[in-house]
Formats: structure tokens, sequence, C-alpha cells
């Protein structure tokens, strides 16, 4: 796809049908463009990053269903689905010998859950914190898990680079292992103790718009 003005990025958009998706690429930060989503066209799309820049942006945007609120389970547990499935594309593409497209495809992967990491530890944790006063519980425990798991998306990436095709493969379970539990703990005790805490449904929907734009 080719860049795009932000007023043509939104005509696009707009002509989105539901759960059909734009990928939006820019030399530029898309924040301006993301929160025109947000101000003028409130809860109809979301949106996940492919690239972080800084020369180069490109976001996949997705119109949803039904433009109803939503929470943090629903929100960032439908991320962990999404990069669970990119995970799995990548390990077919390693067994099938596509160094190409497996580093490629990773390179997205670990973008997507670099911002998911940034999202819990700079907007959720906080906010959780805050609203808990639970400053020594699971978001300790998720932080750490946090450290690892970056560290293993690193030796994956490295494998990939160097064209260790079965180095790879046991670097990716290993960091697939991580993520499973990580994962669980957060959708069964941060995020629902989190949208507990929050005081209604606009509450919650406000925190995923501020998750959405981190």
């Amino acid at each position: 796809m080719t860049d795009h003005s932000d007023d043509d990025a939104l005509r696009a958009i707009d002509a989105l049908q539901p759960e059909h998706v734009f990928i939006m690429a820019s030399d530029d930060d898309p924040k301006p463009v993301l929160r025109r989503l947000q101000s003028d066209r409130p809860r109809q799309f979301e949106w996940s990053v492919l690239e972080a820049g800084p020369a180069r942006y490109r976001i996949e945007i997705r119109r949803r269903a039904a433009a109803g609120s939503r929470d943090v389970s629903e929100y960032l547990g439908g991320d962990h689905q999404r990069l669970a499935d990119i995970l799995t594309e990548v390990t077919r593409l390693v067994g099938d010998g596509a160094r190409a497209d497996a580093a490629r495809l990773f390179a997205e992967f670990a973008c997507g859950l670099n911002w998911h990491i940034d999202a819990e530890e700079i907007t959720l944790f906080p906010a959780f914190e805050q609203k808990t006063g639970i400053l020594e519980g699971p978001t300790t425990v998720l932080r750490d898990d946090h450290r690892q798991i970056r560290r293993r998306m690193a030796e994956v990436a490295d494998h990939l680079k160097a064209g260790d095709a079965a180095a790879a493969g046991r670097a990716i379970t290993a960091l697939d292992d991580i993520l499973g539990e990580h994962n669980i703990m957060e959708e069964q005790v941060l995020y629902p103790m989190t949208d507990q805490a929050m005081v209604d449904r606009q509450e919650r929907d406000d925190l995923v718009k501020r998750i959405q734009i981190t």
C-alpha cells in the first residue's frame, strides 16, 4: 500500500465494512489520525501497530462489528489472541524454511508485543495501582515477566537473522511458554480486577481509549 495523506487515510478508513482492515503506511507519526478516529468516530475502530518508526510507520486499522463500549479484558485479551495467531504463523514459516518471511512477520509480532507491553506499563498498570491501592501485587510479577519476554524476543530475532532455524524454533517455544503463563495471569487476574475496580462502563471504556492511544 502506498502512503496516504491524513484525509485520504480517513476516507479509506470510513469506507471499511465491519471487520475489514486498512493498512495505513506513513513516514509521519500516525497518532494525529488515530486521535481523530477516537474523537470523531468513537469506538468504531481498533488498530494494531505493525511498524513503529521512526523512519516508517504502519498501522492496521479494523472497523469493529459494533461500536459499543469496551473493557480491558475484551481489548487486551483480544490483542493477546491476535499476537498468538501471528506467532503460530511464524512457527509454521520457520518449519517450512521460509526464513525471510518468518523474520518479517516476527518483526511485526515483536512490534505489536512491545507496544502491548508499553501500553500496560505506561497506562494500565498505573491505573490499576491507583484504583486498587495494590502496589506490590500482580503488576510487580508482570513487570518482571515483561523483562523476560523482551529478552526472549531478542533471542528469536537474533536466531532468525543468523538463519538458524533450529535455534529459532527452540527460542520461539521458550517465548511461547512464558507468554502462555503470563497471559493467563493477566486475563484471569489483572484484567478482571481492573475492570471491577472501575466505577462504571464509561470509566472502563475511557481507560481502554487511553491504552489504545499509548
